[in-house]
This record gives structure tokens, C-alpha cells and sequence, in this order.
């Protein structure tokens, strides 16, 4: 957890913050104006994991195909239960945010540590969220599957398929029934799990197998912080019971982690984190990991820019993103009263 009253730093101008947003939008849009980056044919030739809740072959990172969910309906009575009113602003951490070196002399031992940083970061980040709403800590179980291993997730139960997933597999994602050592090496059940050899391919412009020609630091990290929005939407489930019919729906339960994503991706740029060149890389990775060729679950990549944007500057684009924003858009079912 933080210290609330360490955790803040001075705030930025919100139109200094809203410069950044619009351009988000902008890029994407003429990203992927009349053309595709990933076609059908290209999409199914790659490799994916099981867990993906895209059509398979996308290389789009993923959430779990199971997930212990409660059966029972939530109290309106829960302590602490945040509302459209008064749900807490998303606090920056005091901490420097971590540039990760990556070269080429360095990947094997870069990639891991920034990796494992960037976790740190988004437990601190959320874990001063969840620890003023009285919610317990979010943090999650963590797999970094290093190179030349295999992990085997339980969110792979299919008769005859193979439940390991190897260090160079074209994915990454958040399995609910997983358990594995959090940061505090805590066994902790939802985890995260990201393919080191999938994520020092960035570096060298290849994302989930597909060429880009802008990547870098902010091209692993939004997609780490896309994970740890499921996790945070699994530990809210957790905390209140709430039954997988009032959790985000359809396309929502992916672009809500989108949203979450960048609602940390604000707390980057209140600490000179986020700038025009880490929105370019977002702006590149969006047609990537949008859905294409016939693929849904995800959103395409305009519904995903959409949903960053929002979780960075707000619905009505005029405040720094926070989580009621996106809850608002995506996950009103976690307002609802039955």
C-alpha cells in the first residue's frame, strides 16, 4: 500500500494533460483510415493462446477464458462501496517512473527487470486505489516465463489441448485461477502472465508478430497495465460478490482493461512519463491489437483508442482519466442497484 498523503504530486495543468488525448484519437484514426495492418489470413497463421477471447490466431493480448467468479448478488450496504459520486480519484505515486535500457547487449536481464518494475509500479498505482476504498490489496499472482521455458496456466482445460504456454508465445494475459507469488512472493490466485521472449521482441519491432515501426518502453508497458485492468476488475468482482452477469459485458470486458490502462497511464504522464513519442507507440500498437480479419471480443482498434482515451482525460475529454470515468462507460453494472 501507499501513504495517501506521500502518494500525490503536484498537478499538471488538465489542458496540458488534454494535449495528449486528442492526439491519441487523431493517430489511430488515420492509423487504420482504409487499410488494415493484420489481415484474416495474416492473423490465423500466428500462433495464440487458448485464453485469448478473440477469434483464434489474433494476436491480440488477452483475458482468461476462466475465471473464478461469485455466484451471489452484492450488498448496496458493502463498506467502503464507491458510487458515481463519490468513488476516489486514482492517486500518482511518488515513485520515478522506470525507463527500461533495453538493448541489445542487455535484453535477456533488461526485459524481466522491466517487467517486473512496471508491476511494482501498477500495485503501488492501484493499491493505493483499492486501499482508501477499504477493498484489500489488488496486487496479483505474477508469471514472467522465462526464456526458453514454458508456464502451465489452468485457464487451459480443453480435452487434448496443451495447457503450457511458452516464453515466445504471441500473447499475454490475466488468468483469474491461476495462483502464483504476488510482488510480496504472497501465493495469490489471478495472475498475470507475460512471455519475457514475446516482450523483448518489442524492442526489436515485432509486436505479438507483427512488425511496427515505432515501439518502446510505453509499447510493453500499456499492454502489462491492459492486464492488470482485468485483474483490477476481477479483484472488484472479488471483493463484493458480484456474479458474471453484472460484470463488463461483451466487448466492455475488454475495453474497460483498456481504460483502467490508461488511467495509469495518466499517473505516467504526471510524472514526465508520457509524452508525444509514447503516444505514437500507442497510437502504432492500436491497429495491432484491435480486432480485425472477422475477430471480435476486443473492439477495433478505434472503439480501443476511444476507451484510452477516456481513461486518460475523462468522458467529456476536460480532466485527468480516473476510474469512475471508465467504470461509468464500460462497467455500469457495478453502479446498478437490484
Amino acid at each position: 500500500m501507499i501513504d495517501r498523503r506521500g502518494a500525490r504530486v503536484e498537478r499538471r495543468s488538465v489542458s496540458r494533460l488534454m494535449r495528449w488525448g486528442v492526439p491519441l484519437a487523431v493517430a489511430v484514426l488515420a492509423a487504420t483510415s482504409g487499410c488494415s495492418l493484420i489481415s484474416a489470413d495474416d492473423s490465423s497463421s500466428r500462433a495464440s493462446s487458448s485464453t485469448s477471447s478473440a477469434e483464434p490466431g489474433s494476436p491480440t493480448p488477452s483475458s482468461p477464458s476462466r475465471s473464478r467468479i461469485p455466484s451471489s448478488t452484492p450488498s448496496n450496504a458493502d463498506p467502503g462501496r464507491c458510487s458515481l459520486d463519490d468513488c476516489p480519484e486514482l492517486a500518482t505515486p511518488a515513485a520515478e517512473l522506470m525507463t527500461s535500457g533495453v538493448n541489445s547487449s542487455n535484453v535477456d536481464t533488461a526485459v524481466p527487470k522491466y517487467l517486473t518494475t512496471l508491476l511494482d509500479d501498477l500495485d503501488q498505482t492501484w493499491g493505493g486505489w483499492f486501499g482508501e476504498l477499504g477493498w484489500g490489496d489488488p496486487a496479483p499472482g505474477r508469471v514472467l516465463i522465462e526464456s526458453g521455458t514454458t508456464f502451465a496456466t489452468e485457464c487451459i482445460d480443453e480435452d487434448g489441448a496443451s495447457n503450457r504456454i511458452a516464453s515466445d508465445e504471441a500473447n499475454a494475459f490475466f488468468c483469474g485461477v491461476d495462483e502464483e507469488p504476488n510482488g510480496e512472493g504472497q501465493e495469490t490466485e489471478g495472475s498475470i502472465v507475460l512471455p519475457v521472449d514475446t516482450f523483448a521482441a518489442i524492442w526489436d519491432g515485432n509486436v505479438f508478430g507483427v512488425p511496427s515501426p515505432i515501439v518502446g518502453d510505453f509499447t510493453a508497458a500499456i499492454v502489462v497495465a491492459h492486464e492488470y485492468g482485468h485483474n483490477v476488475v476481477f479483484r472488484m468482482a472479488e471483493a463484493f460478490d458480484i456474479p458474471e452477469r453484472r460484470l463488463p459485458q461483451g466487448k466492455n470486458s475488454e475495453l474497460v482493461a483498456d481504460c483502467l490502462a490508461a488511467n495509469w497511464a495518466a499517473t505516467a504522464y504526471q510524472r514526465d512519463g508520457l509524452g508525444p513519442k509514447e503516444i505514437l507507440q500507442v497510437a502504432t500498437l492500436l491497429p495491432i491489437i484491435g480486432d480485425t480479419g472477422g475477430a471480435t471480443g476486443h473492439g477495433s482498434a478505434v472503439e480501443r483508442a476511444r476507451a484510452l482515451t477516456i481513461g486518460l482525460t475523462g468522458l467529456t475529454f476536460n480532466r485527468q482519466g480516473q476510474p469512475v470515468d471508465c467504470l461509468q462507460r464500460y462497467w455500469p453494472e457495478f453502479f446498478e442497484v437490484e
